[in-house]
C-alpha cells in the first residue's frame, strides 16, 4: 500500500485535508493533523496545536516544539513515503517540501501560501520544490503561469468551501437546542481557532457584546468554539455570566456543551450579524451570505513587521477577492469594544447596508469557481501517485 504524508498547520487546513483523506481510502496516510483528520482515520504524527502560531512573538514561544515536530516529520519521510502533500502554512511546509525534494519524494502543495499578499520571494522555493500546486483561488493562476513546466504543474480546482460549507439546522431548531427564545436575535462571536486569537480577540468581543446588550434587549450571543479551544473559551467567558451567552462546539469535542457537526456555520447562518476574526472563517461567512464585520489584533511587533511586508490594501479574503471593502475591517488600534459595538449597531439599524453587503457577498461567492474542488484535488493526487505525473 502506498504511503502519503500530509502536513497541516491550522484548523482550516484540517477541514480541507480531512475531505481529501476521505477520498483517498486506498492509501496509508500519515499526518500532522487536526481533530477532523484524526477522525477521518489518518495515522497522527503530531497535532496542529503543537505548531499553529500567529506572528513572530508566538512563533518564538513555540520554537522548540515546532522544531521537534519538523524533525519527526523528516524522519517519517526518510522511512519511506510515496507522496508529501502540504497545506498552506508556509513557514513550516516550505522547509518540509525542500526535505522531500532532497529525498526524491513527489510533492503536492494544496492551497498556495498567500504570496500575493506577502512573501513573494517564496514563489521560487515553491516552484522549485513542488511537483503539483493545487490552487483554490482564481487569481493565483496569473502568479504561477510563468513558471509552469514539465517539472511544475498548476491546477485551479475551485474553492473547497463551496462543498464544505453546509448547515443542518433551521433557525427554530437551532434556537430550540440552545434554549434561546424564538423572539431573540442571535449575534455570532467568532474569535478564531488559535490560542493567541482567543486570548486577544475573545475578551474584546465579549466586552463589545456587553455594550451591545445595553442597546439590544433581544440579543443573544453565541460563540462556536473549535475543538482545540473549548476549554480556553469557557475560561474567558467566566467573567461574563451577566450576558445572554451560549458557547457551542463540534460533536468531536468531549466537553458537555451543545454540539453540532458544523457549529461555526450554524452560527453564521442563524445570526442576524456576526463579528468574525480575520481568516478562513470570513470566506465561510461570505459563502453563507449573512452580514458580518472582520476584526483582528496581533502584538505590536508582529503588526509593525507585517505592515512593512504586506503589499495589498485588505486583510480579509472576501475583500481581496472583491477588490474592494465589502466587509468592514476593524484592525489593530481600531479593534476596540466600542468600535465593534458601534459598527454592529450601524448594520443592524440599516437594512440597506445589510442588503448591499449581502449582494456583494454573492458576487464574492460567484468568483470562487465551481463545486467539487475536493474531488478534483483528490483525483490529481491519486493520478500523481499511480502514474508518477499528471
Amino acid at each position: 500500500m502506498k504511503k502519503i504524508f500530509i502536513s497541516v498547520g491550522e484548523i482550516s487546513g484540517d477541514n480541507y485535508a480531512c475531505e481529501i483523506v476521505k477520498r483517498l481510502k486506498n492509501y496509508q496516510i500519515y499526518a500532522i493533523a487536526g481533530p477532523k483528520m484524526e477522525a477521518a482515520g489518518v495515522i497522527p504524527v503530531a497535532s496542529i496545536k503543537d505548531i499553529s502560531v500567529v506572528g513572530l512573538t508566538e512563533a518564538l514561544s513555540k520554537y522548540s516544539k515546532i522544531k521537534e515536530v519538523f524533525k519527526k516529520s523528516v524522519e517519517i519521510l526518510k522511512e519511506g513515503v510515496d507522496l508529501l502533500v502540504v497545506v498552506d502554512f508556509p513557514g513550516f511546509n516550505i522547509k518540509l517540501i525542500k526535505e522531500a525534494k532532497k529525498l526524491g519524494i513527489k510533492t503536492v502543495y494544496f492551497i498556495s501560501p498567500q504570496v500575493w499578499a506577502w512573501g513573494k520571494s517564496r514563489i521560487k522555493d515553491i516552484v522549485e520544490n513542488t511537483d503539483v500546486l493545487i490552487s483554490i483561488l482564481p487569481f493565483e493562476e496569473e502568479i504561477y503561469k510563468p513558471f509552469v513546466s514539465n517539472k511544475f504543474k498548476f491546477f485551479f480546482v475551485g474553492h473547497p468551501l463551496l462543498d464544505i460549507v453546509k448547515t443542518y439546522e433551521t433557525e427554530e431548531s437551532f434556537k430550540q437546542k440552545l434554549s434561546i427564545p424564538k423572539h431573540k436575535k442571535i449575534i455570532g462571536l467568532l474569535a478564531g481557532s488559535r490560542e493567541s486569537e482567543v486570548n486577544v480577540l475573545l475578551p474584546i468581543m465579549l466586552q463589545s457584546a456587553r455594550l451591545l446588550s445595553k442597546t439590544l434587549e433581544n440579543a443573544h450571543f453565541v460563540i462556536p468554539a473549535t475543538v482545540n479551544m473549548v476549554e480556553k473559551v469557557l475560561e474567558k467567558t467566566k467573567d461574563f455570566k451577566d450576558l445572554p451567552l451560549t458557547v457551542i462546539t463540534s460533536n468531536l469535542s468531549e466537553f458537555d456543551i451543545p454540539k453540532f457537526e458544523n457549529p461555526s456555520y450554524e452560527v453564521m447562518k442563524h445570526s442576524v450579524f456576526s463579528i468574525i476574526a480575520s481568516g478562513t472563517a470570513t470566506l465561510e461567512a461570505a459563502i453563507i451570505g449573512n452580514p458580518f464585520i472582520l476584526v483582528y489584533k496581533v502584538s505590536p511587533i508582529t503588526y509593525f513587521i507585517g505592515k512593512r511586508l504586506v503589499s495589498i490594501p485588505f486583510l480579509g479574503l472576501p475583500n481581496i477577492i472583491a477588490g474592494k471593502e465589502v466587509v468592514p475591517e476593524l484592525l489593530q488600534e481600531r479593534c476596540t469594544p466600542l468600535n465593534i459595538a458601534n459598527k454592529t449597531l450601524e448594520f443592524l439599524f440599516d437594512e440597506k447596508l445589510q442588503e448591499k453587503q449581502k449582494q456583494d457577498l454573492l458576487e464574492v461567492k460567484s468568483k470562487l469557481g465551481e463545486k467539487k474542488a475536493i474531488d478534483k484535488a483528490a483525483e490529481i493526487i491519486s493520478t500523481l501517485l499511480e502514474k508518477g505525473q499528471v
